[in-house]
Parts: structure tokens; C-alpha cells; sequence
């Protein structure tokens, strides 16, 4: 009876903890997550103040936190955001003469909600190493720069995101 009652409790936190991981509190209201995994077209959606504001073939969509991911204003509400998505068909990116096809399952955009309206940006991803993670962030006045795994850097500035260095690809511990 013991062991029942444990596992009722966690499967009640993990549902709670499953939910709050999809909303998030942003400058202009409240940011929902839908995975296109768990809807009958498997699209994933982002709401704002339950207003869809980007709809994105995906099954899978949410908060890049890792690394410094988002800022907070005074109020600790989300100003800007990084926020990734998974393909539910992969991106064909270039054919490579050793490694044959390459494709990318995943994609990022900027959220920005300081202003009266969500700004969101272009797509953006590493491009040397598809998989790469972020692995840092500088969140400056006027611009953000978005630094990967593979070296890769970009510029978020005015609604955009540029390329600023197109990193280097390694291969077996090795530079090419």
C-alpha cells in the first residue's frame, strides 16, 4: 500500500513539474508550449496570453535555458528568450563527400518581448556541428550574441539574427 501511495505522489509531482515546465511569465503575459507530439496535426505552438503567435512543424518545442537562455527583468518576467524546436522530418543541409548526406533535427529562435509586441526572429543553428549545444550567451543593451558548441556565433539585433563566425568542425578530435 506504501509503495502505491509513493508512486501516485510521483506521478502527481511529475505531471505538476511536466506543466509548469511548458508557461513561462513573460514581460507581455503568459508563454504556453504545445508539442506538436501531443496534437492531432503535429504542429508545435507557442501562445501568448492564449493568442498563437508561432506555429512550427515540430514535435517538440520549448526554452533554451541552458547557459544563460533568457533575461529577466525587474520583475523576474522573461524580456528575451532563446527557444528550440525539434523537426518532425529532418532538414536536408548539404551532401558531404566523406559523410555522405547531412540533415539537422533542430532549429532556435529569439524571442523578444521587450517591447509592445513579440519580436520573434529568423532561424538560426550551428553550422559546423548540427548537435551542438549553446554554450554561451551575451546579453547586451542593444544586441545579443549566441555562441555554440562547434564555435559558431551570432548576432541578435533589431528583430534579426546574423551569423557573425561560422565555427570550425571537428572530426575525430581533430580540426578540418
Amino acid at each position: 500500500m506504501i509503495f502505491r501511495t509513493i508512486v501516485v505522489f510521483l506521478v502527481i509531482v511529475s505531471s505538476a513539474s511536466y506543466a509548469f515546465e511548458k508557461c513561462s511569465t513573460t514581460t507581455l503575459g503568459k508563454l504556453e508550449y504545445i508539442w506538436g507530439q501531443g496534437v492531432k496535426d503535429k504542429q508545435s505552438r507557442i501562445l501568448l496570453n492564449g493568442t498563437e503567435v508561432f506555429k512550427i512543424d515540430s514535435y517538440q518545442i520549448g526554452e533554451n535555458v541552458i547557459g544563460d537562455g533568457r533575461v529577466l527583468d525587474k520583475k523576474n518576467n522573461i524580456s528575451k528568450l532563446i527557444v528550440y524546436y525539434k523537426f518532425n522530418t529532418k532538414q536536408y543541409i548539404t551532401t558531404d563527400p566523406k559523410y555522405g548526406d547531412l540533415y539537422r533535427h533542430k532549429a532556435y529562435r529569439l524571442f523578444d518581448f521587450s517591447g509592445e509586441k513579440v519580436v520573434i526572429s529568423n532561424e538560426f543553428y550551428p553550422p559546423a556541428d548540427y548537435d551542438a549545444p549553446i554554450k554561451w550567451v551575451s546579453w547586451g543593451q542593444k544586441n545579443v550574441v549566441i555562441a555554440f558548441g562547434d564555435g559558431s556565433r551570432f548576432k541578435y539585433e533589431k528583430g534579426n539574427v546574423s551569423m557573425i563566425d561560422k565555427g570550425i568542425e571537428k572530426i575525430n578530435g581533430g580540426e578540418k
